[in-house]
């Protein structure tokens, strides 16, 4: 093996190592801005609460939009927001057993300005959703807040549904 192809097989490590230290760890967070709910109860002093037997899909989302199918012990979901459009609804249904032959859901509805944020060249922009509001059925959902009024991609919980806990039909 002569000197030229000696350089090559040093110079091939070396070149990777270079090209690797340049990659950015600027875009390893959360890229997305997610909403997170957290469930509630809407007594005086609000705790966390687990639904049982629910599901939870979006109404005109494009493709699949079933975020939960029959979930059990549900405390907190994620809820996409659309980014086509200033406004997502979501359908949560209650399937317990003692509420199946009424078939009783709740409808949430998001409106929201879509607001673009450029993070960086290498991470390129990220959507914010900004003015949230939210309007909402009361068949079981006492009531909804998103307390900033905006959702960003910082991982918190960014929106509480509270539910009527005390009432003897309450999910």
């Amino acid at each position: 093996m002569g000197k030229p192809h000696l350089y090559l097989v040093f110079a091939f490590p070396l070149l990777f190592a270079v090209i690797q230290g340049c990659a950015s760890d600027e875009c390893e967070g959360n890229k997305n801005s997610l909403p997170l709910a957290a469930f509630m109860s809407s007594a005086l002093e609000p705790q966390s609460v687990s639904i049982d037997s629910l599901s939870i899909y979006g109404i005109g989302a494009p493709g699949d939009s079933i975020l939960l199918d029959s979930a059990v012990n549900v405390s907190q979901t994620f809820l996409p927001f659309r980014i086509d459009e200033g406004s997502t609804t979501y359908v949560i249904q209650y399937l317990q057993k003692l509420l199946a032959s009424q078939d009783m859901r709740d409808t949430l509805t998001f409106t929201y300005d879509i607001v673009p944020q450029f993070v960086s060249s290498a991470c390129g922009a990220v959507y914010i959703y900004d003015n949230v509001r939210v309007s909402h059925t009361t068949h079981f959902i006492d009531s909804v807040s998103c307390p900033d009024g905006r959702i960003t991609n910082a991982n918190i919980t960014n929106i509480f549904i509270y539910f009527r806990v005390d009432d003897t039909t309450a999910p």
